[in-house]
């Protein structure tokens, strides 16, 4: 499939690639002539043809030169990082959901959006072979958008959280490990992590192996409590799913870097490498769901939402994602490009901001009536029955007044009985049903995430102990 279609883009190539190999050709011949404006009107008319050959398809036409080990290659590579552009991903097609969208889901779940801007590149390896670079940024397949897979998200968050349990367990002295406090510390952060993220690669329930990251980390022992732990109450067979869902994040710039590795003797660059990255200041979104499944557990939530917080934090502004991020790449700022959002699916009034009061509109009512159906008492007499003319008048003068009579007493002979029975007849309002329960806070900096979550924390450990206590 491939190869057919760079074989019918090569037919639509065919004029470009002559027009650019004979401007080449003029070059050599005006080089050799010596002949200062035939090399300046060869060149004008290399870049046109490279520029042509670009819009239609760059990378045949860059691979074709560098198969035939031709340096017509290099304008086809200067015409297309001139006009290297992103396209944005229709709204339509919302990749992304709505915060709103967290009401049809069970409660406790919650949905986490951070609108980031980027301090450092980012940088990714893209599954396309065929591509004018050895490093292309991944890359949307239909619109060709950088982007960030929700695969990567979930390696990096992971990654990120196991780095935190890591460095707080390497960092307590060996006497303080063995003590019971922080053993069941330790298998307890490992527990909410599989919550989230699932079976761990390499983990095996059987009690005689221990294969993975943790376990060798931990200890057999606590290989063991935490083997015991998944059997008992997660999986028997201990695989099992996690409640983090993840969703692509995509860029809205592109652009180059050039890296240039040195030679460790000499000291001196090789031949630098060109890298497709996302730039610094390039704005994206990150957004994961949580989604909480078995018996409603408040202080189990509150524990997950925190380690959530804490390993997106350190994720974006410590560890990175994407390639390179030991060496700085892949990192935002602390300042989000937009406010961030954190809605989770319980009712808790105590964040809610105030409703603002909406105060009814006044009916525009003409001046003979003081009420939807019911005119001015000036107009009757003391029996109900509509004055007449002359006896509304004593004692009032203008024209005004007396348009304002026939007026009222035109409404009190055709309307009245219309007015009177509508009234009467009240239709019922609609019951409307009452929306989900649902909490939202928002925070213009990561490092206010924590705060935000340490509130809902808190009012769902509350929840809890009332609970009990009834």
């Amino acid at each position: 499939m491939q190869y057919d279609y760079y074989a019918f883009e090569k037919e639509h190539l065919i004029d470009s690639l002559n027009k650019l190999e004979l401007a080449s050709e003029k070059f050599k011949k005006g080089k050799r002539d010596n002949n200062k404006s035939v090399c300046e009107q060869a060149e004008n008319e290399i870049k046109k043809a490279a520029t042509d050959a670009v819009k239609i398809e760059p990378h045949l036409s860059y691979l074709w030169y560098e198969a035939l080990n031709s340096d017509l290659k290099n304008p086809v590579r200067d015409a297309w990082q001139k006009n290297l552009t992103t396209k944005k991903i229709p709204e339509d097609f919302r990749f992304i959901p709505n915060i709103s969208e967290l009401e049809n889901l069970p409660a406790l779940s919650f949905m986490l959006r951070v609108p980031f801007k980027l301090q450092k590149p980012y940088l990714s390896k893209d599954d396309r072979s065929f591509h004018l670079l050895d490093n292309p940024v991944r890359k949307d397949k239909v619109f060709q958008t950088p982007m960030v897979a929700s695969t990567s998200w979930k390696g990096a968050l992971h990654n990120a959280m196991l780095q935190q349990l890591a460095g707080w367990w390497c960092g307590l002295d060996e006497g303080v490990r063995k003590q019971r406090q922080q053993k069941k510390e330790f298998v307890a952060k490992r527990v909410s992590i599989g919550r989230l993220f699932g079976t761990e690669k390499g983990f095996q329930i059987d009690d005689k192996k221990f294969d993975s990251y943790l376990d060798n980390l931990g200890g057999r022992d606590l290989a063991r409590l935490y083997q015991r732990y998944i059997r008992r109450y997660l999986s028997s067979t201990g695989f099992f799913s996690g409640r983090l869902y993840f969703y692509p994040t995509f860029f809205d710039k592109i652009a180059l870097e050039v890296i240039n590795p040195h030679d460790r003797k000499k000291s001196t660059g090789k031949n630098p490498i060109l890298i497709e990255s996302v730039p610094i200041r390039a704005t994206g979104k990150f957004m994961i769901l949580y989604v909480h499944f078995g018996a409603i557990d408040e202080s189990q939530v509150a524990k997950d939402l925190e380690i959530v917080a804490e390993g997106v934090k350190a994720m974006l502004t410590v560890y990175g994602f994407g390639a390179k991020t030991s060496s700085g790449f892949g990192i935002v700022e602390d300042q989000l490009d937009s406010q961030g959002e954190l809605a989770i699916r319980a009712d808790i009034p105590e964040l809610k901001p105030p409703e603002p009061e909406v105060k009814p509109s006044e009916p525009d009512l003409p001046r003979y009536l003081v009420a939807p159906g019911q005119i001015d008492p000036d107009f009757l007499n003391p029996d109900g029955t509509f004055k007449s003319k002359e006896r509304y008048l004593q004692g009032k003068s203008g024209k005004k007044t007396g348009q304002l009579y026939d007026k009222a007493k035109k409404w009190w002979d055709n309307e009245r009985p219309i007015a009177e029975t509508a009234i009467l007849e009240i239709i019922p309002e609609p019951k409307l049903t009452p929306k989900p329960a649902m909490t939202e806070v928002s925070f213009n900096k990561l490092s206010e995430l924590g705060d935000r979550t340490k509130e809902i924390a808190k009012h769902l450990h509350q929840r809890k102990e009332i609970s009990h206590d009834s």
